[in-house]
């Protein structure tokens, strides 16, 4: 799937258990398209995760939270 630019997506962070949680008080704005595929995990805050596949390194994480539809 990709995610287009312009959508506001927010970093992961390790918590309970660690289970991994979208970082809510911490945001970006995406400065490009960006592959991803979503990970079957629950949803929390109203928050999808997905895994970025490309491209790599473009931010410091590798699991982002995002809203649906994008």
């Amino acid at each position: 799937m990709i995610v287009k630019k312009g959508t506001v997506v927010c970093p992961s962070v390790a918590g309970q258990y660690n289970f991994y949680y979208p970082q809510i008080d911490k945001e970006y704005i995406l400065s490009m398209d960006i592959e991803v595929v979503r990970l079957n995990w629950s949803v929390r805050d109203g928050k999808v995760p997905v895994k970025v596949i490309s491209p790599e390194d473009y931010l410091p994480y590798k699991v982002l939270w995002l809203e649906m539809p994008v």
